[in-house]
C-alpha cells in the first residue's frame, strides 16, 4: 500500500490489498455523433487523446501497491452499432473488478444507461463507477436515475481511484470522500474531493495504453498551424497545472479542481517532454492548462526551457491577459507559440466586472497586445455574449475595443449555462432555462438562454455572435488592413476548410488571393463560391446587404 494512501483520510484507514492485482475497464463515452465526424478530411478533428483517463491509469500503474491490470476503450472511435459488441467482448474476456467510465462532455449521458446496464448484466460482480467533469456537476441527478452505477467519483480520480484498488474491501473505501454513494447522497452532504499529492506523478502520461494511431485530432485554430505545410504532425497534449481562483460566472473550472492553484515541476515537466520528442518525434506540443501563465516565474522557466526542442506550442484555452509582460511575450514566440488566444471575455467594464466578475482592467489589453505582435504572435481573443444583464451596447462596445486593441481574431461564444457554474444556478431559478431540464439537454454550440424581456433569445444571440465575427474577422480584418494578405489568406483558408458553407470566408480569401496576384482560377474559384451560397441562402444574402457586400 502505497504511503499516500494512508495519509489521504487518517480517519478511515483501509487494510491493503494483497491479491494478485485488479483489474481495471475503463469505457470513454462516445462524445461524437459518429466516428466519421472526427476523422473526415480538411475538418478539425475533435477525436483527442483521453488525457484525463489516461493520466489515472498510468498514475495507477506506478502507485498501486499491487500491479493491477489497466485496459482503456475509447468508443469515440467505433460506430454506435459497434458499441454494444466491442464492450461485450472485453467485459467477457477481461470480468474486470472495476469499470470505470469517463464522461466529460454532458452529450455523453444518453449512452450511459445502457453501457451501465451492460458491465452488470456481463459482469455481475464489477464496481461500475463513473468520473469526469460532466459526472462530478450531476452526480445527484445521475445516481437517481442510473440503478446500474455503484458510485460516481467527485472531481479528480487519480488519488481516488488509487486508494480503492490498493484496498482489500473496495466498499469501505466507496463510503467516503470522494466517493458518492445513494447512501452518502441520503445524508445531503456535498462530497469532498481528494487530490492528487502532486502533479509531477501525473505529468509522465504512457500513451502505450492506447492506440496512438486512431486518433486525429488536429490543432486549434491557426494561420500557421503546422498540419497546413507538413504531412506528419505528431501532437501530444500536456496539463501541467490544475484549478482557477478566478470565478467567472459562466464556468465550472473551480468545482472540478478548486480554487487553488497546483503545479508541476518545470523540471518533471521538460523530462516527459523529451521523452515524447526521443519516443515518438512529437513536434507540436498542445497544452490545456487554464492558468498557464499565474505563476510567471515559472511560466518563464517553462518557455525557456521549452525553446531548445524546436516545437510549435499551442494554448487553445486561452491565457489571461495581466500575466504578458515584454519578457513573456518574447520568451513564449521563442518557445514556439505563433498563436496565442487570450481570455477576454468581453470588451465592456460594466460586464466584466458586474456579470462575470472577472478582474480584468480593459487598459491593460493594448499593450499586451502590440507586445506580442512585435514578437511574430498572431493574437487571438475568447468573447462570451448573451450573458443574463448584457445589453445591446455591451456587444457595441467589445466590437469597438476589438478593432481598437488590433486583435488579429476573435472568437465568440454564446453563453452556455454549464452545469457547475453560477450562471447555471442563476438561469435555473430565473427561469431562463426549463426547470425540467435534464443532463444532456444543453448542447455546447446551441443558445439555450431565453429571456426575451433582457434582450436573450436564442435567434437574437445567434444572429448578434455571427455578426459579430463576420465585422472583426472578415469585413474589418485587421491582417488584411495592414497589408498582410499572406496570414490573412492562410486565416480564410482556415476558415473555408472548416466550415465549407462559409460565404464570407470565400469572398475574402479570394480578395486576400487578389492582393496577392495568385492564380486567377483560384480567385474565380472562391468568388464563385460566394456567389453561389449567397444566391440560395436568404440569410446569408440578409448578412451580406447588412455589410454591403456584392449580391
Amino acid at each position: 500500500m502505497s504511503e499516500y494512501i494512508v495519509n489521504v483520510d487518517l480517519k478511515r484507514k483501509v487494510t491493503p490489498y494483497r491479491g494478485s492485482g485488479r483489474s481495471i475497464l475503463f469505457i470513454i463515452l462516445p462524445y461524437l455523433e459518429q466516428k466519421k465526424d472526427a476523422t473526415k478530411g480538411k475538418t478539425r478533428s475533435f477525436l483527442a487523446f483521453p488525457y484525463g483517463v489516461l493520466s489515472i491509469a498510468t498514475y495507477l500503474n506506478k502507485k498501486a501497491g499491487v500491479l493491477p491490470t489497466v485496459k482503456i476503450v475509447d468508443l469515440n472511435i467505433y460506430t454506435s452499432d459497434q458499441y454494444a459488441p466491442v464492450l461485450g467482448k472485453l467485459l467477457e474476456e477481461m470480468n474486470p473488478d472495476v469499470v470505470g467510465i469517463s464522461m466529460m462532455f454532458d452529450q455523453s449521458y444518453r449512452y450511459l444507461s445502457a453501457i451501465a446496464r451492460q458491465a452488470k448484466k456481463v459482469c455481475p460482480g464489477t464496481k461500475v463507477l463513473i468520473g469526469g467533469a460532466s459526472a462530478t456537476t450531476a452526480f445527484d441527478e445521475i445516481l437517481q436515475d442510473q440503478p446500474d452505477l455503484d458510485a460516481i467519483c467527485y472531481s479528480e480520480g487519480e488519488a481516488a481511484m488509487l486508494r480503492l484498488i490498493d484496498a482489500e474491501d473496495m466498499d469501505t473505501v466507496l463510503s467516503g470522500d470522494p466517493w458518492v454513494t445513494r447512501a452518502s447522497l441520503a445524508k445531503t452532504q456535498k462530497p469532498n474531493t481528494v487530490y492528487v499529492e502532486h502533479l509531477n506523478y501525473v505529468i509522465n502520461v504512457n500513451y502505450d495504453l492506447i492506440d496512438r494511431k486512431v486518433y486525429s485530432m488536429r490543432e486549434a485554430f491557426s494561420p500557421f498551424a503546422t498540419y497546413r505545410n507538413e504531412s506528419d504532425v505528431r501532437q501530444f497534449f500536456l496539463v501541467t497545472s490544475r484549478g482557477c481562483p478566478f470565478k467567472c460566472v459562466f464556468c465550472a473550472e473551480p468545482s472540478l479542481h478548486g480554487a487553488n492553484m497546483r503545479y508541476a515541476d518545470v523540471d518533471a515537466i521538460i523530462e516527459h517532454v523529451r521523452f515524447l520528442v526521443d519516443k515518438y518525434g512529437m513536434n507540436v506540443l498542445t497544452i490545456y492548462d487554464d492558468q498557464l501563465l499565474m505563476d510567471t516565474k515559472r511560466a518563464k522557466e517553462l518557455f525557456r526551457r521549452l525553446a531548445p526542442f524546436k516545437l510549435r506550442l499551442e494554448t487553445p484555452n486561452g491565457v489571461t491577459v495581466v500575466f504578458i509582460d515584454e519578457e513573456m511575450a518574447f520568451l513564449m514566440k521563442q518557445a514556439g507559440l505563433d498563436t496565442l488566444p487570450l481570455a477576454i471575455e468581453s470588451g465592456s467594464d460594466y460586464v466584466l466586472h458586474k456579470i462575470i466578475k472577472k478582474p480584468l482592467r480593459l487598459d491593460r489589453v493594448k499593450p499586451v497586445v502590440e507586445a506580442l505582435q512585435k514578437n511574430g504572435i498572431f493574437v487571438q481573443a475568447y468573447f462570451v455574449i448573451g450573458l443574463p444583464g448584457e445589453r445591446e451596447e455591451d456587444r457595441v462596445e467589445t466590437v469597438k475595443c476589438i478593432k481598437e486593441w488590433g486583435l488579429d481574431w476573435s472568437g465568440f461564444s454564446m453563453a452556455s449555462p454549464v452545469r457547475g457554474s453560477e450562471l447555471y444556478t442563476i438561469c435555473k431559478t430565473k427561469g431562463y432555462i426549463p426547470k425540467d431540464m435534464k443532463l444532456g439537454d444543453i448542447e455546447g454550440n446551441q443558445y439555450m438562454i431565453n429571456a426575451p424581456e433582457l434582450g436573450l433569445d436564442p435567434e437574437t444571440i445567434s444572429r448578434k455572435a455571427y455578426t459579430m465575427n463576420l465585422d472583426v474577422n472578415f469585413v474589418n480584418n485587421r491582417r488584411m488592413h495592414i497589408g498582410d494578405y499572406k496570414t490573412a489568406a492562410s486565416s480564410f483558408e482556415e476558415v473555408v476548410e472548416r466550415y465549407g458553407k462559409h460565404a464570407f470566408g470565400h469572398y475574402f480569401l479570394a480578395e486576400a488571393y487578389r492582393a496577392l496576384n495568385a492564380n486567377s482560377a483560384l480567385i474565380t474559384e472562391n468568388i464563385q463560391r460566394y456567389q453561389d451560397l449567397v444566391r440560395n441562402d436568404q440569410e446569408l444574402r440578409t448578412y451580406a446587404m447588412e455589410f454591403g457586400m456584392p449580391i
